[in-house]
């Protein structure tokens, strides 16, 4: 495995339903370290996933690779997390992310994402970043997870527009409908189920950036995180045109054209006050 697959692998989990012992995936999710104020190296896990992942649920589990021995899962209790002030959304209730935060594990394999990696707005612009640029992202395969580990498979893509005004989107959050316009940025992969909540990084590899063409590669940025596939507009999708597969029916319904809810976007998250005042607070009982 490359160190690049090997890192973003790392960074990455599987969320589940509540079950017994284990329910059914619902979606990828990706850990990223707040660092502690003025507590250099100490960090607390965030874990980071599209909110129509978890919908309506109170409690979901996270399936976790160990450093040795089977997988170990973990549940997470959302009501006690929201009275805790340890989960959080985006104030705008059409964007598709929630962040809550995870106890450290000693037994668990992970490697953290650096905020430092994370884009802002002004990175896409100093870095170019723009359509045609090739993005890859770790997600959750539901044919195939691993038995003894996590295994989440690496797919590519490449952005197809970061459009200047907001897009209209509908989507559906547990039993709650959004109809909402979004900042958002297309990428040309079919998103596919499972792959919901995974971090989308920059390609690093050689690049065009400034009308050079440089060789060593970019930093793989974080650009965002997946929401789904682009559906075609209600209207269209009504009148279901069956397209022949092979054997089977489908129906023109996905655009194959993935939307992806952008990097800044999690920072407006990571960097509220509500946050900062959290973090804040528990740090301060941490030697």
């Amino acid at each position: 495995m490359s160190d690049l697959a090997k890192s973003m692998s790392s960074a990455t989990i599987f969320l589940h339903s509540k079950g017994d012992p284990i329910g059914s995936p619902i979606g990828t999710a990706f850990i990223v370290a707040y660092p502690l104020p003025e507590k250099p190296g100490k960090y607390f896990p965030l874990i980071v996933t599209a909110k129509h992942v978890v919908g309506d649920a109170t409690e979901v589990v996270g399936r976790f690779s160990r450093k040795s021995g089977p997988i170990g899962t973990v549940s997470y209790d959302l009501d006690q997390l929201r009275k805790d002030g340890d989960l959080w959304e985006h104030p705008d209730d059409g964007v598709d992310l929630l962040v809550f935060r995870s106890p450290h594990f000693e037994e668990v394999d992970y490697l953290p994402l650096a905020i430092t990696n994370i884009a802002s707005k002004e990175t896409f612009t100093k870095e170019e970043i723009a359509p045609t640029d090739r993005v890859v992202f770790p997600c959750l395969l539901v044919n195939f997870m691993g038995t003894t580990r996590n295994y989440p498979i690496i797919r590519d893509g490449s952005i197809a527009l970061i459009p200047d005004e907001p897009v209209p989107l509908e989507y559906n959050v547990g039993k709650r409908h959004i109809v909402t316009s979004q900042q958002i940025v297309m990428i040309d992969a079919t998103s596919i189920p499972g792959a919901s909540g995974c971090p989308i990084f920059l390609w690093p590899g050689p690049r065009a950036k400034g009308g050079v063409y440089s060789l060593n590669g970019v930093k793989s940025w974080l650009l965002g995180v997946m929401h789904g596939f682009y559906q075609l507009p209600r209207e269209t999708r009504e009148v279901r045109i069956p397209i022949q597969a092979g054997v089977s029916t489908v129906f023109d319904e996905n655009t194959q054209i993935a939307i992806m809810f952008p990097s800044w976007r999690l920072l407006e998250i990571l960097n509220s006050d509500k946050m900062k005042e959290r973090i804040n607070a528990l740090a301060a009982n941490i030697t």
